[in-house]
């Protein structure tokens, strides 16, 4: 059995991969940056159905959202901030799951997306974790700064 190592908050974790994940992963961490740079960033979201899979799930700590409730949050950020910039600042591949450490800026200037659209420069980052199935994303977990995005806004 080949070992994969992952490091997550300090701590390196070794996660068993089989040949068909080794594989894949390189296909997977294009599907994940896709998702930041295409569908987020230039808001492309005519190729939806060949990134995510059927059954696709968003986990947040509140409440789980299907594919069209995630699409309806990302679209309305799009139109909060129409300067939005996304960067992917690193990707982590192991077995079926790819990490994804991402940076967004932009203006708010609409009112949308609980944004006031007063005209605050906006600068966030956050952690994404996809796994996939069949080479597509079926579930997803973000962890944003919220904290420092408040207060950013006046």
């Amino acid at each position: 059995m080949r070992l994969a190592p992952l490091a997550v908050l300090g701590l390196t974790l070794s996660l068993p991969l089989c040949d068909e994940a080794v594989a894949g992963s390189a296909d997977n961490v294009r599907t994940a940056r896709r998702v930041f740079l295409e569908t987020l960033a230039q808001g492309r979201h005519d190729q939806l159905h060949q990134i995510y899979g059927p059954g696709f799930v968003a986990h947040y700590v509140s409440a789980d959202y299907t594919l069209s409730e995630d699409t309806a949050d990302t679209l309305s950020w799009r139109t909060a901030m129409p300067d939005l910039k996304v960067t992917v600042e690193r990707t982590v591949a192991a077995a079926d799951l790819v990490a994804v450490h991402w940076k967004a800026s932009g203006t708010n200037t609409v009112p949308a997306g609980g944004l006031p659209g007063k005209g605050d420069r906006i600068g966030i980052e956050g952690m994404t974790f996809f796994r996939f199935a069949a080479g597509h994303i079926v579930e997803e977990w973000s962890v944003v700064d919220i904290a420092t995005l408040r207060k950013q806004l006046k």
